[in-house]
């Protein structure tokens, strides 16, 4: 069955903008994995390129797999959102004896009950598209002060069940120094050599050709501080290129330990400093510790105000210390 390429097209744009809550180059490839990963790193605005307090997160920078002797943990989150989209991720990270450790990710993103049509405009049902991240990523630390970090990922875009999925791997690259106890930085690199490739003539039954999506390429330095009673501060700041074009951008996070059940954060996001009034969003979270021995379980939220200011989202997890 064909189907208009406007409409095919217009399904794919819809999602790169709708549901990219917080990423830089909506409509461009991968926009679902640039959202975020798991509630605390989201309600933090996402600064987290040097955070470990808060738990070990490679997706931000895989030079944090080195920290992981702070301990084991499994992470599963998922995302309320509107539009019938979903957005799911889960995340392990593991020891590497005697000054390693490696972690494997998954995020999935969805969007349902997209409105079908021929080319003639006739109702031909309902559509959905899926996407995938599946990542993992080795730290080790090559001094007491000094970490790095590489990560492989492998997407797929599964977007029309006629249309071969498109898939490609990724590279990212980082680093994590600690010039004290209270105060590190970190700086990685994301996405590099990503890119989707499109083969569309089985769909349109003729000889149309290829199309290549590269994915954007992003730089981030960041630091956090952690010298004042209970609280974390943290600041990242970050380039994204993509095609001939590039975006500076800003992030600011911080996270209290109200009460020894209970951490707060808060988080600002910038995804242009050329444009701060319409690209500035918020979020909020919060962190319940729960009172149990086995598995020291956490059960996190974050309320996020989506980029564009197009709607807002819930996400939802649960920490797993092992």
């Amino acid at each position: 069955m064909k189907f208009n390429k406007f409409y095919i097209v217009l399904f794919f744009v819809f999602w790169g903008y709708a549901s990219t809550a917080i990423a830089q180059n909506s409509g461009s490839a991968g926009a679902f994995s640039r959202i975020g990963f798991g509630p605390r790193g989201m309600a933090m605005g996402n600064a987290f390129t040097a955070v470990t307090s808060q738990g070990i997160y490679p997706y931000y920078n895989p030079a944090l797999a080195a920290q992981v002797n702070r301990g084991n943990q499994i992470d599963f989150g998922t995302a309320a959102m509107s539009f019938d989209r979903s957005f799911n991720t889960v995340n392990g990270t593991f020891r590497l004896p005697p000054s390693a450790g490696i972690t494997l990710s998954l995020i999935n993103a969805n969007v349902g009950k997209i409105d079908g049509r021929s080319t003639d405009g006739y109702d031909t049902g309902t559509l959905q598209t899926h996407e995938y991240q599946i990542a993992s990523s080795m730290g080790i630390q090559l001094t007491s002060k000094l970490s790095a970090g590489v990560g492989l990922k492998y997407y797929i875009a599964d977007y029309h069940t006629d249309l071969s999925n498109a898939s490609t791997l990724g590279l990212d690259l980082g680093t994590l120094y600690q010039f004290s106890e209270f105060l590190q930085v970190g700086l990685t690199f994301r996405d590099l050599l990503a890119s989707y490739s499109w083969d569309s003539s089985t769909l349109y039954g003729d000889d149309s050709s290829g199309r290549i999506d590269d994915f954007p390429t992003q730089f981030r330095i960041g630091g956090s501080y952690s010298g004042i009673e209970d609280l974390i501060i943290s600041l990242d700041g970050g380039q994204t290129f993509y095609e001939n074009e590039s975006s500076t951008n800003l992030r600011i996070g911080s996270a209290y330990i109200l009460h020894e059940r209970i951490t707060v954060r808060a988080g600002l996001q910038i995804d242009n400093l050329s444009s701060v009034e319409t690209t500035h969003h918020g979020s909020a979270g919060f962190s319940l510790h729960l009172p149990f021995d086995l598995l020291s379980p956490s059960i996190d939220y974050a309320f996020i105000q989506e980029g564009n200011n197009i709607s807002y989202m819930h996400t939802f997890g649960l920490r797993l210390n092992i």
